[in-house]
């Protein structure tokens, strides 16, 4: 009898009070009773590598998680098997880990052990580290397999005690894949797959992403390779996934909340084979290596309840090979309720007055990556009724939506955002929205709309809201077309929020927060919070993003100082005098607020 099918295993569980002596009795009670009803809610399933039944199931662990039971004690909390291995691991002295997967090495995953093995007594390798094996398993008194895992691998063996939930699916994941790649280097080889043309007529193509099952059943290992790069992406809420080609291997890294990681680092030969694939699916020309490329894909995640999510692909050349950045467009992300985007209450009611506006043109600012596609979109989105047409004019189309008639630029054809906007009011738009301002002739024909009684949206490149005023000055619009048909401007950076399964409180010197230049007064020590890492955020201590702001309307003194050609130290004086909120004020209410650090806040503000 194992451990965790030892009555042992109930006393240590009523002593650390995880379970209470009541509870206990109960479980005794019914124990053979729920062990039966386990065995047939199983026994109807498919038995492959992927879902057989680890050795002596059910044991205590998964009839105590069966039974939903709670902790004892004024805060009752559902008891986890995490909560259960974390106190054997303890009693035991066999430390605990908490599986992240992008910080596993798929060759160390699949090397050492092999996959019937690995599954049947869930094993999964971690780390070699001087010429010790590291190794993740579920069952805490199994010596003897580990003992024939030293003996094959002829390396010591460090053994972690880790959740059967995390092992089985980071073996399932990591093995289908590594087939996959496996059987197309020796498949593909370095060899490029057969040219394509290129088809426009549709805007993207609709691929359906297979199930872990099928991933490790597949012929089409490309295309399961390609799959799963793509489903596991959305399971990690990455926004880019970047392909690059090294000299001797492929490297995989995904954007997450920000940050890129790592993935995969895969053979060189299968690069050829994979950005054919995803070429081929985006509808590019894949025998053109030498020019860059744009296309997309849409993809459905296998449940009938998930949005479809949209691809941007683009591809460049690079010094050995293509790289490939695919853009993840989630219309869960893309289109969400404007008041969970970290509006205050005092620029809600500012944008919401820009958005009922009967005309005039409004811009949204910031970098790269700052938010403003999301903001933009979630706006039409809002004020999308059927009495209203939307048109938009994107370069290219982010996120196609059918309330919106959309309109994709095309430089190779003369279709630029000019010529659009030349014969876009003979379309009897309401409200259009322009996906950046770039010169004086588009920046022109933008105030022809918004004189003539149409609500214009649309983008700049500027570090703060003011700047969007000079930014026109510069392109060479008059200050009095500005200043009248103007409405305002909102400013936007993302930083990441604090997760809330980590979060913890701690003091710092109101001093030292003035230094960096928060608009704290007094020595007094301030309560701030922080992620102290864990699973759910992959020990970052954040989880998600959210946006921090700088709106400003348009004031009958801000159009008389714009119409002078005042300045924008004058202009951002009498704004903040008038209630505008910058940048750094903002990130700092939400730094206050638990929401972010104090890190964050400097990170996104620094230049602003």
């Amino acid at each position: 009898m194992t451990y965790l099918n030892s009555n042992a295993l109930l006393e240590l569980l009523v002593q650390v009070r995880l379970l209470s002596p009541a509870q206990q009795r109960f479980i005794l009670e019914n124990r053979d009773k729920q062990a039966q009803h386990l065995i047939r809610q199983f026994g109807g399933r498919r038995r492959d590598d992927t879902v057989k039944l680890p050795l002596g199931f059910p044991d205590l662990v998964d009839i105590i998680l069966s039974l939903g039971m709670q902790t004892p004690g004024p805060k009752p909390e559902p008891l986890t098997e995490e909560m259960i291995l974390k106190a054997v691991g303890r009693e035991l002295g066999i430390p605990f880990t908490n599986l992240d997967p992008l910080k596993l090495d798929m060759e160390v995953v699949t090397k050492y052990i092999s996959k019937t093995f690995a599954i049947r007594h869930l094993l999964l390798p971690l780390a070699v580290k001087d010429g010790v094996l590291q190794v993740a398993s579920y069952f805490p008194d199994n010596q003897q397999v580990l003992e024939d895992v030293e003996r094959v691998t002829q390396l010591k063996v460090e053994q972690f005690l880790a959740t059967k939930q995390d092992i089985k699916q980071i073996l399932a994941e990591f093995f289908g894949f590594q087939h996959s790649i496996s059987a197309a280097e020796s498949q593909f080889g370095a060899a490029d797959s057969g040219a394509s043309s290129v088809d426009i007529g549709n805007l993207e193509q609709y691929v359906r992403l297979s199930t872990t099952q099928e991933l490790s059943s597949t012929d089409q290992h490309i295309k399961a390779a390609v799959n799963h790069l793509f489903r596991y992406a959305l399971e990690q809420r990455a926004s880019d996934i970047h392909i690059e080609p090294k000299r001797d291997a492929c490297t995989v890294r995904y954007r997450i909340d920000g940050v890129l990681h790592t993935i995969h680092t895969l053979p060189k030969a299968v690069h050829s084979a994979i950005t054919s694939r995803i070429k081929s699916l985006a509808r590019m020309d894949i025998a053109e290596k030498r020019r860059p490329q744009d296309g997309r894909i849409k993809i459905g995640r296998g449940d009938d309840n998930a949005l479809d999510v949209e691809l941007r692909v683009s591809t460049v050349p690079v010094a050995f090979g293509e790289k490939t950045v695919l853009r993840i467009l989630n219309p869960e992300i893309m289109f969400q309720n404007l008041d969970g985007l970290g509006f205050s209450r005092r620029d809600r009611a500012v944008y919401n007055g820009f958005m009922n506006a009967p005309n005039g043109l409004v811009f949204v600012t910031g970098p790269t990556g700052s938010g403003k596609s999301t903001t933009l979109y979630s706006t039409l989105k809002q004020v999308a009724t059927p009495e209203k047409n939307i048109v938009t004019v994107e370069d290219p189309v982010e996120m196609v939506y059918e309330e919106f008639n959309q309109i994709a630029v095309q430089p190779q054809i003369e279709v630029t955002f000019s010529n659009i906007l030349r014969n876009i009011l003979r379309q009897d738009p309401d409200i259009i929205m322009i996906g950046e301002i770039r010169d004086l002739e588009t920046a022109s024909y933008a105030v022809q709309a918004a004189l003539t009684g149409h609500l214009v949206f649309s983008t700049l490149h500027t570090n703060d809201a003011i700047s969007s005023v000079l930014r026109l000055e510069d392109l060479g619009l008059e200050p009095f077309l500005i200043a009248s048909t103007m409405r305002g401007a909102l400013a936007q950076r993302l930083v990441r929020r604090i997760c809330p399964h980590c979060l913890e409180r701690y003091r710092v010197s109101g001093e030292s927060l003035a230094r960096l230049g928060f608009p704290v007064s007094g020595r007094d020590s301030v309560e701030l919070a922080r992620g102290k890492g864990c699973p759910q955020c992959r020990n970052t201590g954040y989880l998600g993003r959210l946006g921090i702001f700088e709106i400003f309307p348009m004031s009958a003194q801000l159009k008389k100082l714009i119409a002078t050609r005042a300045n924008d130290n004058e202009l951002r004086q009498i704004a903040i005098r008038e209630g505008m909120t910058t940048l750094r004020e903002d990130a700092w209410r939400k730094v206050r607020a638990g929401l972010t650090t104090v890190e964050e806040a400097l990170r996104v503000t620094s230049e602003a």
